[in-house]
């Protein structure tokens, strides 16, 4: 086991071909690596939420994961933004993580 860090979970490690893997710990700190403002949803349940974010974020242990950053207008969200995690429970029992800015960085 090399311990590379890896998201979303494989069956092998691209790294080193191992099949095995240990869960971590990680911060939740990171930065706004690429985004999106999404204007028209893909889908009904979207509709409410429009326009949203939709973030390639980049943690500070380098995994990058795609998910949204919220708390903030649109038209803030930029390339390098500081954000952090936070988790959406209102996807029912399995929530979702989410980014907010880190409140040095909000307007």
């Amino acid at each position: 086991m090399c311990k590379a860090l890896l998201h979303y979970p494989k069956v092998r490690c691209p790294n080193d071909g191992s099949d095995r893997f240990d869960w971590c710990a990680v911060s939740g700190r990171g930065t706004v690596f690429s985004y999106i403002v999404v204007h028209r949803a893909f889908h009904a349940a979207f509709m409410p939420d429009l326009p949203y974010v939709v973030a390639v974020v980049e943690l500070e242990e380098g995994v990058r994961l795609m998910s949204n950053v919220i708390g903030v207008d649109h038209g803030d969200v930029r390339v390098g933004m500081p954000v952090h995690l936070t988790w959406d429970d209102a996807s029912g029992p399995y929530p979702l993580p989410k980014f907010t800015p880190l409140k040095s960085d909000s307007k």
